[in-house]
């Protein structure tokens, strides 16, 4: 059986102060009967990459993020949950954040996504019923954050493996490893009489 090759996703990840939060919202949902809620670290997936993004592009892509967070103050809010579908992959369950995605012109990436989620749980196409039926997350506190890194992921299953070019059932492989790069900081907000962001 062919398996697949570790898959690479470049993330944004908000501060750890938000992680006890973002904890408990993966705690509901698998009390809920999501077997995928502890199988993604709690990011939002920006892009399926070909290769992990190099130093100068993950810089870049930091900057065009803080950027983007501009007009609110660099806050980065956290609305209802949605699903963000992945070619592939398992779809990304979370929280909804209000930063309209950047544009990703790099070589790299093989699958931009149009939505961010911050992502609770991984789910499959068979738990839409059970998806129906969660209308809210516990709230995060606070409900958004300024401070956030972009940052490389590589993530593989463990165990068995699934077939090349499918997606895994709702009630096996949701077990993953994964391993983070080195993490590119937003630029911090321009004060008063500083030049910069």
């Amino acid at each position: 059986m062919k398996t697949h090759d570790p898959l690479h996703f470049v993330i944004l990840v908000p501060h750890p102060d938000l992680a006890a939060s973002l904890r408990g919202q993966s705690r509901f949902l698998f009390a809920a009967g999501l077997n995928g809620a502890w199988s993604f670290p709690q990011a939002a997936p920006l892009a399926l990459l070909r290769r992990p993004l190099r130093e100068a592009e993950l810089r870049d892509l930091a900057a065009a993020l803080r950027k983007a967070s501009l007009p609110r103050d660099g806050k980065i809010a956290l609305g209802k949950p949605i699903l963000v579908p992945c070619p592939g992959f398992h779809g990304f369950f979370g929280a909804a954040l209000d930063l309209e995605p950047p544009p990703l012109p790099y070589p790299a990436v093989a699958h931009a996504f149009p939505a961010l989620a911050l992502c609770a749980a991984l789910t499959a196409p068979a738990e839409a019923p059970l998806l129906g039926r969660i209308q809210d997350l516990p709230p995060a506190n606070p409900g958004f954050f300024r401070a956030a890194m972009a940052v490389n992921l590589t993530i593989k299953p463990l165990g068995g493996a699934f077939p090349a070019g499918s997606v895994p059932a709702p009630e096996e492989n949701y077990s993953f490893e994964w391993r983070l790069g080195k993490p590119r900081w937003l630029p911090s907000l321009k004060k008063p009489g500083q030049d910069g962001v």
